[in-house]
């Protein structure tokens, strides 16, 4: 199988790609309707989108849900920038959240971008606070930039972190993990705060 056949196959990379392609399409309606000021009109994006939610299903399955304040884009763009961005991915048929991701904004890849199998790509970026909780493991990590790639399936932070499991609070340099969160890694790391100890 080729590379594209992946990317094509991977249910969160077109849950980005389908929101980029929202933000564009925006743009071919003439809406003249005032909103209220969201203190980014100084962006002059050429398509917003406000108050959006994007489920992403496979055969009948949900997989994530995701949402936003508010969506800009632009028509010579590779990127959608989100404001007030939020991830909820569910694990495999059972419908139950697996692990929601939060950031005060995040950058998807956008539908001009070519396919690639860059292995050091994101195509999506939770940028400002951005916190992964995954409530079935009690863990919470918190770093200013998380970056998730499903080509590689990994989500990771080059930035230091600050993990809380069970109680306990743990400082590192950077993090890694799969999807499925079955394997999360913090590197470097210094205990905190963990009481009874």
């Amino acid at each position: 199988m080729t590379g594209v056949g992946r990317l094509a196959e991977s249910p969160l990379r077109c849950a980005f790609a389908g929101v980029a392609l929202a933000v564009a399409a925006a743009g071919c309606f003439d809406d003249a309707r005032e909103t209220a000021a969201t203190g980014f009109e100084e962006l002059n994006a050429d398509e917003v989108l406000y108050g959006v939610s994007h489920t992403l299903t496979t055969d009948g399955v949900r997989e994530a849900i995701l949402a936003a304040d508010s969506l800009f884009g632009w028509r010579d763009s590779l990127h959608t920038w989100a404001i007030g961005f939020s991830l909820r991915v569910f694990a495999d048929g059972t419908g139950e959240a697996q692990a929601t991701i939060t950031a005060e904004r995040g950058r998807l890849q956008g539908p001009n971008r070519p396919p690639t199998e860059s292995r050091s790509e994101a195509e999506l970026v939770a940028i400002g606070n951005a916190v992964l909780r995954i409530p079935d493991q009690d863990r919470e990590i918190r770093s200013d930039e998380l970056l998730i790639s499903t080509l590689r399936d990994l989500i990771w932070s080059n930035r230091p972190v600050v993990m809380r499991e069970a109680g306990c609070e743990i400082e590192g340099s950077r993090f890694e993990a799969d999807m499925s969160f079955r394997e999360v890694k913090v590197w470097r790391t210094k205990e905190g705060d963990c009481p009874g100890q």
